[in-house]
């Protein structure tokens, strides 16, 4: 591997935040990324493209093809399908996720997280089990984690 990927976080050892720092860094955000903004409520079934923030509300069904990013301002009542879920704000409901899942700092999960792997900030709250892994076989029941 050359030495430019491995300063994009692509390298052995990179951790899962560098990759998406690195993939995000490498877009327009203005062009491709998708914006539910804090004003907004929306209820139903959703399905984003490659880089979705929330900031809103949500209630129903989310699915993403790539990064989604719910910000520190969103309430998400959803049952959540992605690729990678980065959570800062509130989610009640089920996380399924193909590569991680990212609980940031102010994130609250009530609910369940799948996938394959899990990052917790400190001061980061989960209330509800982590399945993770490669297949998700190993089983952690967290209670509360801060």
């Amino acid at each position: 591997m050359d030495d430019t990927r491995k300063k994009q976080g692509f390298g052995a050892g990179a951790s899962v935040t560098q990759k998406i720092e690195a993939e995000l860094k490498n877009i327009d955000i203005d062009q491709e990324m998708d914006v539910i903004g804090l004003a907004s409520h929306f209820k139903g079934d959703f399905r984003f493209g490659k880089y979705t923030r929330i900031e809103g509300k949500i209630e129903g069904n989310v699915s993403s093809d790539g990064i989604l990013i719910l910000s520190s301002t969103s309430e998400i009542k959803a049952e959540i399908n992605g690729r990678i879920v980065v959570i800062d704000g509130k989610i009640e409901g089920n996380i399924n996720a193909e590569e991680c899942v990212i609980v940031q700092e102010h994130g609250l999960v009530t609910g369940n997280i799948k996938s394959p792997n899990v990052e917790i900030d400190p001061g980061a709250t989960i209330n509800g089990s982590i399945f993770m892994g490669k297949y998700h076989q190993r089983f952690v029941e967290l209670e509360s984690l801060t």
